[in-house]
């Protein structure tokens, strides 16, 4: 069993990714290989300083350095993906880190999960973050510190229902797994996709049952741990911050527009009591709609007020 480890870069700071890269070099396990994709432009003001401290691990064939060739956050894992030939693929961005047990205990999922009766496509654990709320009445911000992408009742929903439980409870990328051949098989990223391209790849992974039939997709595991941490600040993608290829010769509204329109995209779809297969209760089939439009209701109002729309 081994891992393709995929970072892909684009204005990241170089002290983000000194401590990205440590957390991988750290990792109790040693069946990886890490490859970091970067498509940011050479006159970027930190571009040497990120440069140094990338080739002080790439003296190790342990990682790989590529210069991205098209744009994109979704074509650069793509392209580096291509390049690897592991059965799983870990991604991790590159301002995010992980706990050294984070491929061991990904590897005890994959091991745990194989005795499930759908197939398993992606593996993932939460995230420790320092979140930021920003008050709609008085635009002030409040901090506090949280776990992202792990769910407390993950555990009561149907394999079968999988697909629609992630519609609207986000995983994080970096804390998550998945396996090469599903992947190949949906024909990988969107790379019309900058933003949410991560929830529609998974979705596309463990398909609609509705359209394939219940009992022929695949599934989410989610593991009880907290594996890593998930950095949040302005510089983000789903801030509207810079490090992102989106952002370039765009203004702030149509880049906020563009991130509304993405991001909305897998809140549409939802499920109704019409869609209740027979051999489940009317009881769980609600808690299951609940359970999804509390989400979609509480992550459509935070990328609203996220793009101040």
């Amino acid at each position: 069993m081994g891992f393709d480890v995929i970072i892909p870069t684009y204005k990241v700071s170089p002290e983000f990714i000194q401590t990205a890269l440590e957390s991988v070099q750290s990792q109790t396990l040693d069946n990886w290989r890490c490859w970091i994709v970067d498509g940011t432009p050479t006159d970027y003001e930190s571009y040497e300083d990120f440069m140094k401290v990338v080739n002080t691990f790439t003296t190790s064939d342990k990682f790989s350095y590529l210069r991205q060739s098209g744009t994109g956050v979704s074509q650069a894992r793509n392209e580096a993906i291509s390049l690897g030939e592991a059965t799983y693929i870990a991604t991790l961005d590159g301002d995010d880190f992980w706990y050294p047990e984070h491929l061991e205990w990904m590897t005890e999922a994959i091991v745990d999960s194989e005795s499930e009766t759908l197939p398993t496509a992606l593996w993932w654990a939460g995230a420790d973050a320092h979140i930021l709320i920003k008050s709609i009445k008085t635009d002030e911000v409040y901090t506090h510190d949280g776990v992202l992408g792990w769910f407390g009742d993950y555990a009561k929903i149907r394999p079968e229902d999988h697909h629609f439980y992630l519609r609207t409870h986000a995983v994080i990328p970096s804390n998550s797994v998945f396996l090469r051949a599903r992947f190949e098989a949906v024909d990988g990223y969107n790379e019309t996709l900058q933003i949410g391209e991560d929830t529609d790849l998974y979705l596309r992974m463990i398909d609609n049952p509705l359209t394939q039939g219940f009992g022929k997709t695949f599934r989410g595991y989610q593991f009880d741990a907290v594996s890593g941490y998930h950095g949040c600040g302005p510089w983000q993608t789903t801030q509207m911050g810079g490090q992102t290829s989106a952002a370039d010769g765009r203004s702030s509204e149509e880049i906020k527009a563009e991130f509304v329109k993405q991001t909305l995209t897998s809140l549409r779809a939802s499920i109704t009591m019409e869609d209740q297969p027979a051999e489940v209760s009317s009881e769980y089939w609600q808690f299951l709609i609940d359970s999804i439009n509390a989400y979609q209701n509480t992550r459509a109002s935070a990328i609203m007020e996220s793009a101040h729309l």
